[in-house]
Parts: C-alpha cells; structure tokens; sequence
C-alpha cells in the first residue's frame, strides 16, 4: 500500500469513529436507521462516507434541518479530538468557520502532508508554561 494510500485509510478510519460518535446523541437504534436511510434511498454506505462527504452532510442537512449544524460540529469536535492538534491561524482572524466539508477536507490535507520529522513537540505546564 503506497503512502498516500495509507494516509488516506487512516483518515477514513478517523473519520468513521467520529462520524459514530457524534450521531451516537440520536441513539444506538436511530444512528442504525439513519445509517440504513442513506444507504438504501440514498446510496450511500457508511463505509463511503468518507469518500462521499459533501452528500453525507447534505443528506445530514436535508434529515435535521438547523439540527444539522448542531450534528455537523459534534462531528468536527470529535474529529478534531482524534486528531489531537492545535491549529495556529496565519490570519488576524479569531479563526474560519468551516463547513463540515471544508474541515474534513482540511484535516485529511494535514493528514496527507504530516512527517514526523517536522513537528516540534511541546508540553504545557499546569501554569501555561510551555517546555520545548
């Protein structure tokens, strides 16, 4: 399996768990039918989404309605969660508000073009110090 490929496996798998557990707040038996609603009517698995995420949150916005966005962040809290970073902004901006599209899209960039090599560690101290 080539790099990219892998990168790729690994954020679908991220994606998924997180996908799980923000709709884990509708239930166990109304995730399980909303999972079967846009496999059957709509074509798509779960196992797609991944790969298929603006018609994930389209049919997300088209179910819930407003409800949708409160779903939506659940799913980029948890995704961000697993991701574990801090993202610095470049801008003056507090920061971007993103779709949920625009973040998973953003995420698997930084997936895709993490190494190890690169990445500076730092520990915060319980008084915000930070130790390099």
């Amino acid at each position: 399996m080539t790099k990219f490929a892998t990168e790729l496996a690994e954020f679908d798998s991220i994606l998924l768990e997180a996908i799980d557990e923000a709709l884990s707040i509708l239930g166990e038996e109304p995730k399980s039918a909303l999972y079967r609603h846009l496999e059957k009517l709509l074509n798509l698995p779960r196992i797609e989404i991944p790969s298929r995420i603006p018609e994930f949150s389209k049919a997300i916005q088209n179910l819930f309605g407003l409800g949708s966005e409160f779903l939506e962040i659940l799913i980029m809290k948890s995704l961000h969660s697993k991701v574990a970073v801090v993202w610095e902004w470049e801008s003056s901006e507090v920061r971007p508000d993103f779709t949920l599209v625009e973040y998973c899209n953003f995420v698997k960039k930084y997936i895709q073009d993490f190494d190890v090599d690169e990445v500076e560690i730092e520990t915060i101290t319980e008084e915000n110090e930070v130790l390099e």
